[in-house]
C-alpha cells in the first residue's frame, strides 16, 4: 500500500486530510535460477554493489556471500545468484541491478529477464514487467514461470491504465485539488513524468501551500535528471514544511547531482 497524505484547507477554514491511497495485490511472482558457465569475450565493466539497508538475519549471510561472489568473479551466473537473494529479501531494484550486470555478460539471459520481471511486477511497474516478461518469453518460447509473470504484468498493468482512466473522468468531473492529486500520482507512477508535473502544477493553482505538490515535482524532476529544477521544487516544499523528510532526501539527490 502507498500513501500519499496531505493537509490542505477547503475554501472555508476547515482543514481535511487528503489521503491518497493505492492499494496493489500482488500474486506470487516465480523466479528461476540456473547454472551457467561465465561468458567468455571481454570483461564487462561492472561498478560496486551497494548492501545498504539489508536485513539483519540470517538471509544477509546469504546475502553478503553473493554480493563478495559477484564482485570477486563477475559473471552472469552469480549476477543471477545475487539477483535471486536480493529477491529474496524483498529488495526488487537491487535485484533488478543485479539482473542487469547479468545481462552484460548474457544478452540473451532468461533467467535475469523473468528475475526483473517479478521484481518489477512486486514494484508495480507494470510496463517494465511486461518488457522484461516479454523478453524472457522470448528467450525461452513456452516457458511456464515466465508466462505465469507475464500475465501477473499484463494484469496489472491493465488494472494500472483503467485507474488512470478513472482519475482522468473524476478530474473532468469534478477539477479539485484531491483529484488532481490522485491523476497525478498515477501519472508519476507510470513514469509520465512530465504530465505528472503538469498536473501538480494544477494543484499548487489551487493550493499553493501544498508540500506534496512541490515534492513531488521535485521527484519527478530528479527522474527526468533536471537537478535544478527538482532542487527549486524541493526548497518550496521545505519552506512550507521543514519537517517533511522526504523533500529532504529528495532535495539531497538533486543537490548530490548538481555537483557532479
Amino acid at each position: 500500500m502507498k500513501n500519499l497524505k496531505n493537509k490542505v484547507k477547503t475554501n472555508g477554514s476547515k482543514l481535511v486530510n487528503v489521503i491518497i491511497s493505492i492499494f496493489i495485490i500482488l500474486p506470487l511472482c516465480y523466479l528461476f535460477y540456473i547454472n551457467v558457465e561465465k561468458a567468455g569475450g571481454a570483461d564487462v565493466k561492472v561498478e560496486p554493489l551497494s548492501l545498504k539497508n539489508t536485513p539483519p538475519d540470517s538471509a544477509l549471510l546469504k546475502l553478503q556471500a553473493a554480493y563478495d561472489n559477484a564482485n570477486a568473479s563477475p559473471n552472469e551466473a552469480n549476477f543471477i545468484t545475487l539477483s535471486l537473494q536480493y529477491y529474496n529479501n524483498a529488495m526488487y531494484k537491487e535485484c533488478i541491478t543485479a539482473a542487469q550486470k547479468a545481462i552484460k555478460y548474457n544478452p540473451n539471459s532468461y533467467s535475469a529477464y523473468n528475475n526483473m520481471c517479478c521484481s518489477y511486477n512486486q514494484l508495480g511497474i507494470w510496463d517494465e514487467a511486461v518488457v522484461a516478461g516479454k523478453k524472457a518469453l522470448e528467450i525461452a518460447p513456452g516457458d511456464q514461470l515466465a508466462t505465469n509473470n507475464l500475465y501477473v504484468s499484463l494484469d496489472g498493468m491493465k488494472k494500472q491504465y483503467k485507474s488512470i482512466a478513472d482519475a482522468e473522468a473524476l478530474v473532468k468531473d469534478s477539477a479539485n485539488e484531491a483529484n488532481y492529486l490522485n491523476l497525478a500520482y498515477l501519472y508519476y507512477q507510470t513514469k509520465k513524468y512530465e504530465l505528472s508535473i503538469s498536473i501538480y502544477k494544477k494543484v499548487i493553482e489551487i493550493n499553493k501551500n501544498n508540500a506534496t505538490a512541490y515534492n513531488n515535482i521535485c521527484s519527478a524532476y530528479n527522474e527526468l535528471g533536471k537537478w535544478k529544477e527538482a532542487a527549486e521544487n524541493c526548497e518550496k516544499a521545505l519552506k512550507i514544511d521543514s519537517t517533511f523528510t522526504l523533500s529532504k532526501n529528495n532535495l539531497k539527490v538533486a543537490k548530490d547531482n548538481l555537483k557532479k
